[in-house]
């Protein structure tokens, strides 16, 4: 896999339909990234508490999907409007399993989890229902936390450099929450997430939320 742009951003505001928003989401490309192990340099949030955080540094999305978003919105968008901060020729998030580590140029970047979008998605894009349309595509996208900071440029290769399981993928974790979010998820799908050590607490305290199981002390 090869990475096509890498992207940072700083709030702006958006208006869709009469509301203002501001928001980070929509970010542009550069020449090079630097990434550290709590964030990209230049990379800002308006709310920090929420993105950004140490298990989510980066973000990485599949840059072939954007002729498919660009036809939905009516117009060209830019790699970097969806929120990445890199761009990635060929990703398939169900190749992307919890705990794997990857280098791309400098930096080594562990899996971690899988991007649930929000409506700032309509908003960067100019679209009333791209959240929407976003949520019924499973092309979510790859949070990463950072393991060994660096420099990452275009051109530079996504190689897995170490797998420790090949139970759960991204993707798997995406459908998974996403059949919680329909009632039909079954208690054995759900143990097989909770259950395991790959899986960081938000997403099993996410799913205990939405199915309303209690959860173990």
């Amino acid at each position: 896999m090869k990475i096509l742009s890498v992207n940072v951003g700083k709030p702006k505001v958006h208006h869709l339909d009469g509301v203002m928003m501001e928001t980070s989401m929509a970010k542009d490309s550069q020449n090079q990234i630097h990434v550290n192990k709590s964030n990209i340099e230049g990379d800002e949030f308006k709310s920090p508490n929420l993105h950004g955080t140490i298990d989510a540094v980066v973000y990485a999305m599949n840059s072939q999907r954007y002729s498919f978003w660009s036809q939905l919105c009516g117009k060209k968008l830019p790699l970097g409007t969806l929120g990445e901060n890199l761009s990635v020729d060929k990703l398939d998030e169900s190749e992307f399993f919890l705990g794997d580590e990857f280098q791309c140029g400098g930096v080594v970047i562990k899996v971690t989890g899988v991007r649930y979008p929000c409506n700032r998605l309509n908003f960067v894009t100019g679209h009333s229902k791209m959240r929407d349309e976003f949520l019924n595509q499973d092309s979510p996208g790859v949070y990463f936390e950072v393991i060994h900071p660096g420099t990452i440029k275009p051109q530079d290769d996504l190689v897995l450099k170490k797998r420790f399981q090949n139970e759960i993928s991204v993707l798997d974790l995406y459908q998974t929450l996403r059949t919680a979010e329909r009632k039909n998820l079954s208690n054995s799908q759900m143990d097989k997430l909770v259950n395991s050590p790959f899986l960081l607490q938000k997403y099993k305290d996410r799913l205990y939320r939405i199915t309303g199981r209690t959860q173990p002390n």
